[in-house]
């Protein structure tokens, strides 16, 4: 299903389609822009340990995706559910066919990590499968949200 976003309140105008060819920096972009917007309320854990209780993959990806839909910027929520592998779900925004991780350093463990930006079928190392959802919008069934601590 392809969804469109009007730029403006007036119809005369074009609209700008869902998916848009961006590339890796410009992702890059916005993941950066969306972390310094959001380090001015809260600690972003830099240089720390991953912590699902304090900012976990739910809670990152509900703030991009509301922080995206106010500054116009297309994306998806990408579900991966658990498997015999990986006994915990996963969720993520999806711009394009690239998923941008805000959590991802619970699988790298690289403490200095702030997103990474990766190819679906990369996720297939960390236990998922290829069989995913990809939403249109936050579901309402997530329920396990922890936020960042604010300052």
């Amino acid at each position: 299903m392809m969804r469109f976003i009007r730029t403006f309140d007036d119809y005369e105008n074009q609209i700008v389609p869902v998916e848009l060819n961006i590339t890796k920096y410009g992702i890059e972009n916005l993941a950066n822009e969306f972390l310094r917007n959001l380090k001015k309320s809260y600690d972003l854990r830099v240089g720390k340990p991953f912590n699902k209780n304090k900012g976990n993959c739910a809670w990152f990806t509900q703030e991009f995706y509301q922080w995206a839909e106010n500054n116009r910027i297309p994306c998806r929520i990408i579900y991966f559910p658990e498997t015999e592998e990986a006994k915990d779900a996963h969720v993520a925004i999806l711009i394009g066919k690239l998923v941008l991780d805000f959590a991802h350093k619970q699988f790298s463990k690289d403490s200095k990590e702030k997103f990474s930006i990766l190819p679906m079928r990369k996720y297939r190392k960390y236990g998922y499968s290829d069989k995913v959802e990809v939403l249109d919008e936050f579901p309402s069934w997530i329920t396990s949200i922890s936020p960042l601590d604010e300052i």
